[in-house]
């Protein structure tokens, strides 16, 4: 029996092989049938009868498997009899195959190996259901919600298990515990089987946690087989497992309401956090500030952006600078009402500048750190009530200014770390205010569930010749990296990265940062090309602005990139029109990709092109067009950046090239001076 269920359970390792070999096979068989991919026909029926024994004894694993029951038995059955027609029709494909020079394997060989791929597809999303949930495939377009993540402001009012112990089980139980997949014959989708229990007993005894089997297995170690939720699944926070702990003592009711039982102080102060308010910044009607007004600050040195589409909040980021002073914060006072984020970090921020921070009753985050400021205004920012968010990490904060900390109404998180306070202060400031998260040094329990930084790409320069090595760097233990190299968003099924790779055509770089525990990291983007050809000469058939003319069009062509400042004489700016420059590569060669180095600041009206057209010709007057890019606009402001876009065409001997460069011409409609002029800058035009 045991070699039984050992056999059975190798499906899982082996399903996918019949998954890809066939289809594989498929994609060769179809392409062998043009001239330029003959050279798949040998290896078709290869793959074919690898694919077959493949699916044969991933049907059989399956139907062993299927014998340890824990699944929705429709689901089961509608995959256990499709996966063996998958086995059986494989077989079939296979003979005909072998046949298929006959005048019945020509009939009927290609539309018989079509229904496998179809039954191949069909059968796979039922193995998805059973793994993972009837509705997994479609949950990201469903409107269903994963858990509430607020109550009513009304706590008495709100059901105990409804409103709050079952969205944690449906967030972190319920995957593997529902009608398609009955681990351990527990199902928690209904109150029937949360009362029923499962295979190794009741689920929960009431009044008493701790011999409630659950709540045992929460409490296992983390790498205990049975510890729940399994190691690798999104775990019970602090919290969750004080709730459930509660709601099993007060007698684990399903229709109880939480005003009818009894609230332990720390309880209280947990469903305050679940309680929803709407005292926050962004409630407020506020009047977006002027155009001109964001301009000129601007210009004159703020680097305001807006905070988001539709929005009339801005933040300012003064980072490092060491030149404050009352007049710096007067000119801001401009924007007063619209400021929420304000960036100080390793200023001369101090004491005396500390009393104009209340010009901005609407700050929302407050970047204090590495400044020079003791504390002796500190009790000022009682008067910011939206104020959530406060940063002192290494400051000379003295420690009898920190307790009136605690009479900032709205502050939500405090950043204390590299500061002299003794574990008393810091004690009596969390009994004060025990829903402030101080954070006062690096733990799992500040860090546990924080996000990842993106990964740093590390590469020479952005334009290369032959090859180049690009490594991926993240200062961070336990943490895989991977990348894709085509311009597709990665997983955690992509190349995973472990040493310099070398590359030796144009790629579009994205790498992403995982690990367990953490919230994986934003994609960090980075476009490399390949330039195999430098061309001889370039015409522009419009001069560039004049204040943004760089060396003329030699600078498209110098392989030199500009950065994001604009005004450093090191791109070509063109306001309200398009532009075309042609190419002369000296003599005939053989292309098949162009891209053209483009810059984006919105808050300066500059976006990237939205169109780029590549034509060619072989006596530089009839050109013929081969391929264009559509890039679109941006909907919501974004920083500063640079990008290289990427057109890719099938191979062409010519020696003139033109790309055409259109421009959006006018700031999209969400801008903050929407239909204005708007400027596309660009710089070098690369050949491969």
């Amino acid at each position: 029996m045991e070699i039984i269920q050992f056999i059975g359970r190798l499906h899982p390792l082996i399903l996918h092989l019949p998954i890809g070999i066939l289809l594989i096979a498929f994609l060769m068989e179809w392409m062998s049938r043009k001239e330029k991919y003959n050279s798949f026909t040998p290896a078709v029926g290869f793959a074919i009868q690898v694919g077959m024994w493949s699916a044969i004894f991933a049907a059989i694993s399956g139907y062993l498997l299927s014998w340890e029951g824990a699944y929705d038995e429709v689901i089961l059955t509608r995959h256990k009899y499709l996966g063996i027609a998958t086995a059986v029709i494989s077989v079939v494909v296979y003979f005909l195959h072998q046949r298929k020079k006959s005048k019945f394997g020509q009939n009927f060989y290609l539309p018989i190996f079509g229904i496998l791929m179809l039954l191949i597809g069909i059968t796979g999303h039922l193995g998805g259901s059973l793994s993972h949930g009837s509705e997994f495939l479609t949950e990201p377009f469903s409107d269903k919600k994963e858990s509430k993540d607020v109550l009513s402001s009304n706590l008495d009012s709100a059901f105990i298990f409804q409103d709050l112990i079952q969205p944690i089980f449906i967030s972190k139980c319920i995957r593997c515990h529902n009608e398609s997949k009955i681990k351990g014959d527990l199902l928690m989708s209904t109150i029937e089987g949360i009362q029923k229990g499962g295979r190794t007993g009741l689920f929960f005894e009431a009044k008493n946690p701790k011999n409630s089997l659950f709540l045992k297995r929460v409490h296992l170690p983390l790498n205990e087989k049975k510890h729940m939720p399994p190691k690798g699944k999104k775990q019970l926070t602090k919290d969750e497992i004080e709730l459930l702990e509660w709601w099993i003592s007060e007698g684990g009711s399903f229709d109880k309401k939480i005003g009818n039982l009894t609230q332990p102080k720390k309880i209280k102060t947990i469903l305050k956090k679940y309680t929803q308010t709407d005292k926050s910044v962004f409630a407020l009607n506020i009047a977006p500030a002027d155009v001109n007004t964001i301009q000129n600050l601007r210009q004159t040195g703020f680097p305001i952006k807006i905070f988001a589409k539709e929005k009339p909040f801005v933040t300012i980021n003064l980072r490092g600078r060491k030149d404050l002073n009352k007049n710096t914060f007067k000119q801001l006072k401009k924007v007063s009402k619209q400021l929420i984020e304000l960036d100080l970090s390793d200023t001369n921020m101090d004491d005396k500048l500390f009393p104009y921070l209340l010009f901005f009753p609407h700050l929302q985050k407050l970047f204090l750190q590495k400044t020079k400021i003791k504390g002796a205004n500190l009790h000022q920012l009682q008067d910011l009530k939206y104020l959530e968010f406060l940063n002192l990490y290494d400051t000379p904060l003295e420690e009898k200014y920190v307790l009136s900390i605690s009479k900032f109404p709205a502050l939500k998180n405090l950043y204390l770390w590299k500061t002299s306070f003794s574990q008393k202060t810091i004690a009596q400031l969390k009994n004060e205010r025990p829903k402030l998260q101080i954070n006062t040094g690096i733990n799992n329990d500040i860090f546990g569930s924080a996000q990842l930084k993106p990964p740093l790409i590390k590469v020479k320069k952005d334009i290369f010749k032959d090859t180049i090595s690009v490594e991926f760097k993240m200062n961070f233990r336990g943490v895989n990296l991977f990348y894709t190299l085509d311009g597709s968003p990665p997983d955690s099924t992509s190349s995973i990265y472990s040493k310099p790779i070398i590359i030796s055509q144009t790629a579009d770089i994205q790498v992403i940062a995982y690990k367990n525990n953490w919230h994986s990291s934003e994609i960090a983007q980075r476009t490399i090309v390949r330039a195999k050809y430098q061309p001889k000469d370039i015409k522009l058939d419009i001069p560039p602005n004049e204040k943004y003319q760089a060396d003329g069009s030699k600078s498209l062509i110098n392989f030199k990139k500009g950065t994001t400042d604009f005004g450093a004489g090191e791109w070509l700016g063109y306001q309200e029109k398009n532009v075309s420059a042609t190419l002369d590569l000296g003599k005939k060669e053989e292309i098949s990709s162009l891209s053209i180095s483009a810059l984006e600041a919105t808050s300066s009206y500059i976006f990237y092109p939205k169109k780029l057209e590549i034509l060619i010709s072989n006596d530089g007057k009839n050109f013929i067009p081969i391929a264009q890019k559509l890039i679109p606009t941006t909907t919501k402001p974004l920083p500063s950046e640079t990008k290289n876009f990427v057109v890719n065409f099938p191979k062409q001997n010519t020696q003139f090239v033109k790309v055409v460069i259109n421009s959006n011409l006018q700031n999209p409609k969400w801008h903050p001076a929407p239909g204005a002029p708007c400027w596309v800058f660009i710089d070098e035009i690369m050949v491969d």
